[in-house]
């Protein structure tokens, strides 16, 4: 049903509020009592307002001081290996290993990204925030500094002269223009930019040396921006694997997305003769889908590259090379398990790895000197748990060669063999932090070592001869003191020489 509209009609319009708009209609573009609807901004006007927050100071000062405290939290506490993170079943088992420090915080935590802090999303959005606010701190002082280096201040007032930091004055037996005519000739001599001021009083003349230096501070910001930029994308597109336990004689995928496979050959491990190591070196063979792509003897500083990929020798222990099969009789894995790990008690050296159906299996050796512990020399105990269970759903010790069954499978503990601990990563921001870098050591270079160094002067005409000033407010420093004061002694002697000359020549 159609309703009549029962809304006050209110006072009638005159021609002139029609004609500028104000009907107070539906898509009007005013309301009647200006109170009503108010104008939406433009975009331009939420871009201006953006703008104005990001380069402000306070709001760059919070955004640097949650970028620390966010690094901080992510140096002191654990952070989650690459290679869990890509696992949830992985995640689980870290998880549970830092439960007992944190307790009921460990689930919080880990929303947070706490235990992930460098990827984490509160990260990477105040990183982003805060190489936003760099950006705009320096596109805002960008222009400031351009008009200061192409269009200088070249004028000032008679009190600056008196008041500067660096000041000096003499009187010239010359005219003021000869006295002029030397003081730009010396300064152009001794690489110092040149501009003439004809607005008087008398005639002035800016001088200033490294005009492009303030530069520096632009590279410098950018510098920190491109660093971040790399960091970031390293942290996302980039895995760093520190426990990349590799059995000798059996290959392993790498994973994180390649299609790689290493095998070490063989380890070798020396001594001096306190005991301490001297040198121990791995003979990785690195195949890329099936295809021999490498081979290099690694050690501790002589990493292997292959396409941005890096294999550095870390560590070395003893595995235990199981065998098993499961109730069809399919073989379901044949590796070494690394024994890298030490209970509390430094009785019992385990490892674990997790096989296809989900299984996660730990195996156990007593440590060495360690007895009646149950495992004798040439043993191992396995056990094997399901899911997130803390209590093992089988278990046995087995003995070398013989296969025993546990739970659904039959096992075998092969030997003990030597494993070769690396540290596996690839880092593609790399190249852009060094780029960054090298913005910064430029931008250091350019503010710290060629300052802008700038010096007004002026010459005047008076009773007592031609009065010649020189002043700089530039911060003292002993290299441009004394570049400043020797300028004033050497002007002052060319034009009492120029004096000398002219008399003569008359």
């Amino acid at each position: 049903m159609r309703q009549t509209d029962t809304r006050p009609t209110g006072p009638a319009q005159s021609p002139a509020a029609k004609q500028a708009g104000t009907t107070g209609e539906p898509g009007g573009a005013g309301a009647v009592d200006g109170l009503d609807d108010q104008a939406a901004p433009s975009p331009g006007q939420l871009a201006g307002q953006v703008y104005a927050f990001l380069y402000n100071k306070t709001v760059g000062l919070v955004l640097i001081l949650l970028a620390g405290l966010l690094g901080l939290l992510g140096a002191i506490l654990p952070q989650m290996p690459a290679s869990a993170r890509a696992d949830a079943q992985a995640a689980e088992q870290w998880l549970e290993q830092v439960r007992p420090v944190f307790g009921g915080w460990t689930g919080m935590l880990r929303a947070l990204g706490a235990f992930n802090m460098f990827t984490s999303v509160p990260f990477l959005v105040v990183m982003g925030l805060l190489a936003a606010s760099i950006l705009a701190c320096t596109a805002h002082r960008l222009p400031v500094i351009w008009r200061a280096a192409r269009h200088p201040r070249t004028r000032v007032t008679a009190r600056f002269f008196d008041r500067a930091r660096l000041r000096s004055h003499f009187t010239a037996p010359v005219s003021a223009e000869d006295a002029f005519e030397i003081v730009c000739a010396d300064a152009r001599r001794h690489h110092l930019r040149v501009i003439v001021d004809e607005r008087g009083p008398g005639r002035n003349a800016y001088l200033d040396r490294n005009h492009w230096a303030p530069f520096g501070t632009v590279f410098a910001h950018v510098a920190f921006v491109v660093v971040m930029a790399g960091f970031v994308v390293s942290s996302l597109t980039g895995f760093r694997d520190q426990q990349f336990a590799l059995t000798v004689g059996h290959p392993k995928d790498v994973g994180h997305g390649t299609a790689l496979t290493v095998q070490a050959n063989s380890f070798q491990d020396t001594y001096y003769e306190d005991g301490s190591p001297k040198d121990y070196v791995a003979d990785l063979t690195l195949l890329d889908a099936g295809r021999q792509v490498a081979s290099q003897q690694v050690r501790v500083n002589t990493p292997l590259s292959y396409h941005g990929v890096m294999f550095h020798q870390s560590y070395f222990g003893v595995s235990a090379v199981m065998r098993v099969v499961d109730a069809s009789g399919a073989e379901v894995l044949h590796d070494g398990v690394a024994l890298e790990w030490t209970t509390s008690d430094k009785i019992f050296n385990y490892g674990h790895t997790t096989l296809p159906d989900g299984t996660v299996m730990y195996v156990v050796e007593a440590a060495s000197g360690q007895v009646g512990t149950g495992i004798e020399p040439g043993q191992v105990r396995v056990e094997l748990y399901q899911g997130d269970a803390t209590t093992p759903s089988a278990q046995a010790v087995l003995d070398q060669g013989t296969p025993g069954a546990v739970g659904d499978y039959t096992l075998t503990f092969e030997r003990e063999q030597q494993f070769t601990g690396l540290i596996v990563r690839r880092d593609p921001g790399a190249p852009i932090v060094w780029v960054g870098f090298g913005l910064l050591a430029i931008g250091t270079c350019m503010t710290m070592f060629f300052r802008h160094r700038r010096i007004w002067v002026r010459v005047t005409e008076g009773d007592g001869g031609v009065l010649v000033q020189l002043a700089s407010p530039d911060r003292r420093d002993f290299g441009f003191s004394a570049f400043f004061t020797d300028m004033a002694v050497r002007l002052s002697g060319q034009m009492t020489r120029h004096a000398e000359r002219t008399d003569a020549d008359a």
